[in-house]
């Protein structure tokens, strides 16, 4: 049995595999079972979770965690895992999952969901990250942060005495509010990326509306797509393939092409893919192959049994 579990900030997404065969799927809210403050009682829970989806032990767990920015960090969701669970246990950052489930073994993974994050691996195996800070802080070209420039962009464009086009309109019915004074206590009430990134959509029917604001808040949503991967390559990851996916990005032709041409400007060589699949199927790809003991060479190494062999080597852990 092998499981791959796909954490992404809004769901959680659990498939379950028994001899090539799909034997279990489980997709629930992440705020349903994630709580982030007792982290070992998250923990149980997910590990229930994946019990019930899979029915037994699974011998191969792979997990892509939304939050998991570090190595520092997905080691400790990694250990904690490996305390409940038999066998071998993998965990990276959601992000990394793109890049198998795309058929790619190197790269760079950029989201764009409910936040946005650009992740990749050095040559000694090492997670670098660009972005991921969360929506008051970045989060730039995800659903979070769409929603916040373009309040931004209102503002602005109010303060310079222009008058309200529709992304101002389409911002002020969604939030039910009869004034655009009225705009950032709206949107702090709501108090939450998952609940902020609900309203990316009205952005891009305000472009299609003929909204100049809105075509800038994605055109430049676009470009700081492509400022997380430039950051990356800069810092030691490979330029050649970035695999692109999340919701917003899945689903908006206008701001993939944004970020195709962004990236053009910014790293001509490299090869902008988007990626179709469930992230979920690239946990399962990783999961087969260390099933058969074929570890990636990019990756870092997973527990066995509850241990971590190679700790002390840091290309290797």
């Amino acid at each position: 049995m092998i499981v791959g579990i796909d954490i992404g900030g809004t769901k959680t997404q659990i498939i379950a595999e028994l001899d090539g065969n799909a034997v279990g799927e489980m997709v629930v809210n992440t705020a349903e079972w994630r709580g982030r403050v007792d982290h070992d009682a998250d923990v149980r829970t997910l590990v229930s979770l994946l019990i019930t989806t899979a029915g037994i032990m699974p011998a191969v767990t792979v997990v892509g965690a939304h939050g998991c920015d570090s190595d520092e960090d997905r080691l400790v969701l990694q250990t904690r895992l490996s305390s409940y669970l038999r066998g071998t246990v993998l965990v990276l950052n959601d992000s990394e999952l793109l890049l198998p489930a795309a058929g790619k073994t190197n790269g760079i993974s950029v989201i764009s969901g409910t936040g946005s994050i650009a992740v990749s691996r050095d040559a000694m195996r090492r997670m670098i990250a660009s972005g991921g800070w969360g929506w008051y802080l970045g989060d730039e070209g995800s659903a979070s942060g769409l929603v916040r420039e373009a309040a931004r962009t209102v503002r602005f464009a109010l303060d310079q005495g222009e008058a309200l086009d529709p992304l101002g309109s389409n911002l002020l019915a969604a939030l039910a509010v009869s004034s655009p004074i009225e705009l950032g206590r709206a949107l702090g009430e709501i108090g939450s990326a998952a609940g902020i990134g609900q309203l990316a959509p009205l952005v891009f029917a305000a472009a299609d509306a003929g909204s100049k604001q809105a075509e800038k808040v994605i055109a430049d949503a676009g470009m700081a797509l492509s400022v997380l991967a430039e950051q990356l390559v800069r810092r030691g990851a490979s330029c050649c393939d970035v695999v692109t996916g999340g919701g917003v990005i899945a689903r908006q032709p206008r701001l993939l092409g944004a970020f195709q041409s962004a990236l053009v400007q910014r790293l001509p060589d490299a090869t902008l893919t988007l990626l179709h699949e469930q992230p979920v199927l690239g946990a399962m790809v990783l999961a087969r192959k260390l099933r058969v003991g074929a570890l990636p060479e990019t990756l870092p190494l997973p527990h066995i049994d509850g241990e971590l062999k190679t700790a002390w080597d840091w290309k290797a852990a």
